[in-house]
């Protein structure tokens, strides 16, 4: 029996990923294949090399160190305080980080912005940032190199069909399995313009089926679904759309899947009350994903590897 993980996207939301994973090795559940997308990919990419309570913990001390600001700018009543308590040291660094140009996810260009208003720009952020943190945080070189056989989701921009990275350098395929359209540059690889892989014409989750799984554990990071309002700023909008439209498009999968494999959906974490670019929760996602899935594990002996 072939059992694969199959991690998808949700920005910040994917810290509940961790939670899962701590808990599914803790129980000794181990899988013969790991297949991420999106957020799933970075996630995926890190267990993949250590499948170990070592490695999950390492994951989870990593997201959180990544703090809220370093994804997205400060609140504009932020800013002066900020500016004020790194006087006079780092005075250049204060400003660029409190404008948003250092930011890993989101960092402020105002050039590139001005160009892709312009219409001369296909993509609103810079990757560089994000490029180098993944350089410095990876324990892992190429996709092949990974303890685990790794499979990371990207889609081909021209055709919108997937396309599953399976060997190459791994900091290429994720950055192509994060780029948002519109929001990233597309990643040229193996002659090919790629995006996002939750942008594909099939899930992880049919990727982990085509490539023999026969039992598959959902890692379902759930999405927002008590906000009580709607998102106020462009970016935030556009996330929580495009992760919605994600989280249905699984849900469509899953339900497919459930006569031709055996199927473990983890409960997501609910309910959820924050935005995909929210990441003031990281450590109760963490925790709360962690207890709901031993608790998921301890009362549901189908879950369990025999």
């Amino acid at each position: 029996m072939t059992t694969a993980f199959v991690l998808s996207g949700g920005g910040s939301l994917g810290a509940a990923q961790v939670g899962m994973l701590r808990a599914l090795t803790a129980h000794g559940i181990h899988p013969d294949l790991v297949v991420g997308a999106s957020v799933g990919s970075l996630n995926a990419a890190f267990y993949a090399a250590r499948p170990d309570t070592q490695g999950v913990d390492a994951l989870a001390r990593l997201w959180l160190q990544v703090g809220a600001h370093d994804v997205y700018p400060l609140e504009p009543s932020e800013v002066l305080p900020r500016l004020l308590s790194s006087f006079p040291s780092r005075p250049l660094r204060a400003v660029l980080r409190a404008l948003g140009g250092l930011n890993y996810i989101f960092p402020i260009n105002p050039l590139l912005v001005g160009q892709a208003a312009a219409g001369r720009a296909d993509h609103v952020f810079s990757n560089r940032h994000f490029e180098g943190f993944l350089h410095r945080v990876l324990p892992l070189k190429r996709i092949e190199d990974a303890t685990v056989p790794l499979k990371i989701l990207a889609t081909d921009a021209c055709d919108g069909r997937g396309f599953l990275l399976t060997h190459g350098p791994v900091v290429p395929a994720l950055m192509a399995s994060t780029a948002v359209p519109g929001f990233y540059p597309p990643v040229e690889i193996q002659g090919r313009y790629l995006i996002d892989g939750a942008v594909a014409n099939g899930t992880t989750l049919d990727r982990a089926i085509a490539l023999g799984a026969d039992e598959v554990y959902v890692l379902a990071r759930g999405f927002p679904c008590h906000l009580a309002a709607p998102p106020s700023t462009v970016l935030a909008m556009a996330i929580h759309a495009y992760n919605l439209l994600e989280e249905q498009r699984m849900a469509a999968s899953i339900a497919q899947a459930r006569a031709r494999v055996r199927l473990h959906v983890l409960p997501p974490v609910r309910p959820l009350e924050l935005l995909p670019i929210d990441f003031r929760q990281t450590a109760q996602l963490i925790k709360a994903a962690t207890d709901s899935t031993h608790q998921w594990l301890d009362h549901d002996r189908t879950a369990r590897r025999m």
